[in-house]
């Protein structure tokens, strides 16, 4: 499938369309990939993000791009991180070119680029990744490098906790009161086996808790959402191929529960989003969920970036899935879903119908929907495994009308075959929701 929503337990939908939001793109005010986004809204209709050198504030129509907006931070090689909502203050953390820092907003019109080293006098980070979070005992956590960094108030510590010298921290959650803490041991990219894992602490201690959870593989992020807290890592075959999964932390082991293809996730690309959860590999955005324990858990290709060389930030602040992307040649975005995409598909498995002395043939297909809408418009295919198009029919609202059913009669022989639902002549505002599908009345004949 692509683009295809499962939101909605009862039905099968197009995915979410992303849309630039307003000077949300190289020609408005985002210059750069945007990676650190704000994970709940600072105040009504408001949040930020950061990347390059740039900290952005956006509302869920616009990117502001007037007065102090965009603002430049100081320093040579920025690169922005992270954005943390604390004490009243917006804290943005970044890397130069030599050295992490923190910067802190007054959420007014003060910034202060070096507030980490300068106002608090805090050691310089280093120049890793810096993920912060906002840990149940109300202090800040931050990534930094073999360390996690700690904020208390206005006290910070840049080694609050010291994990092996080969470590690097690539992601932090909370959950259990407790900071769950992501490393990567050794740091090592490409097709290497890390001696990774998942340490617990619970922010003052001079060590972590008991044993860390094993991870056989490179540690890309950690989310807790609905009380667990899930993983993305990476592994590799035999042959060196690498394998991406996510799974979830299950008291000293981590239980995977998909496999996926494209890239492994940073931080900035994990998201809670509805009673689910999202994240970006590669050039695609999946969904997970919904994790509520009452009904099926379903696994989909949710959405697609406005542009996918490089996908940046994903996340929810204002209940809409918002995620950056750039493209080498048409720019950059942060952009918002709105309405449904039109390039989704979706394509059932492959049914063997026929045998070694007979052939089938498909005489009737049922298809239930939700009441069709002006613009609703769905293509449908049965296609077997060489290829060929055995058959094709359309539900619209153009022909049809407001109708929830419609009975095709393909009488098509096949040997095998598969069903494919293409939106692609549908409409962004009036989806076609389909609720079930009945393929019957398959009769069997002797060759």
């Amino acid at each position: 499938m692509k683009n295809i929503s499962l939101f909605d337990p009862s039905c099968m939908a197009p995915g979410p369309k992303l849309v630039d939001l307003t000077a949300g793109t190289e020609v408005g005010a985002v210059t750069t990939l945007i990676r650190g986004i704000s994970k709940a809204a600072v105040a009504s209709n408001v949040a930020y993000a950061t990347g390059g050198a740039l900290l952005h504030k956006f509302s869920a129509t616009a990117v502001i791009n007037a007065g102090i907006w965009p603002h430049s931070i100081a320093g040579t090689g920025v690169s922005g991180e992270d954005v943390c909502h604390y004490n009243s203050q917006l804290l943005y953390s970044y890397n130069t070119s030599t050295a992490g820092n923190i910067g802190m907003f007054n959420l007014d019109a003060t910034f202060d680029d070096d507030w980490w080293t300068s106002a608090l006098v805090g050691a310089a980070l280093s120049a890793t990744s810096h993920q912060m979070i906002n840990g149940g005992d109300d202090n800040v956590y931050i990534a930094n490098g073999r360390y996690v960094a700690s904020l208390d108030g206005t006290t910070d510590v840049a080694q609050g906790l010291d994990l092996w010298a080969d470590c690097v921290v690539e992601s932090l959650t909370w959950n259990d009161d407790l900071v769950y803490i992501g490393a990567n041991r050794p740091n090592i990219s490409g097709a290497n086996n890390n001696q990774s894992g998942i340490y617990r602490w619970d922010g003052f201690s001079d060590t972590w808790e008991n044993n860390p959870v094993p991870v056989e593989g490179r540690i890309g992020a950690l989310l807790t959402a609905l009380g667990t807290t899930f993983c993305w890592y990476q592994c590799f075959d035999f042959d060196g191929t690498a394998i991406n999964f996510f799974g979830y932390v299950s008291g000293n082991k981590v239980e995977p529960l998909r496999s996926f293809d494209g890239t492994l996730p940073a931080y900035y690309q994990v998201s809670k989003i509805g009673s689910s959860v999202a994240f970006a590999a590669g050039s695609e955005i999946y969904a997970y969920g919904p994790i509520d324990n009452e009904t099926d858990v379903d696994f989909a290709y949710l959405a697609t970036p406005v542009h996918t060389s490089s996908v940046g930030g994903i996340s929810c602040p204002f209940g809409k899935l918002i995620a950056a992307s750039h493209n080498s040649t048409t720019g950059y975005s942060l952009a918002v879903a709105n309405g449904y995409a039109t390039d989704s598909n979706y394509k059932t498995k492959q049914f063997m119908s026929s045998g070694p002395e007979r052939t089938s043939r498909v005489d009737t297909i049922v298809v239930n929907f939700d009441v069709l809408a002006s613009g609703a418009r769905v293509d449908l295919t049965l296609r077997d495994n060489k290829g060929t198009a055995l058959w094709t029919g359309t539900i619209s609202f153009a022909v049809d009308g407001a109708v929830t059913k419609k009975v095709f009669h393909p009488k098509c022989n096949a040997e095998n075959f598969r069903l494919e639902f293409d939106h692609t002549n549908g409409s962004t505002s009036a989806p076609v929701k389909i609720r079930e599908t009945f393929i019957d009345d398959v009769n069997l004949r002797s060759l």
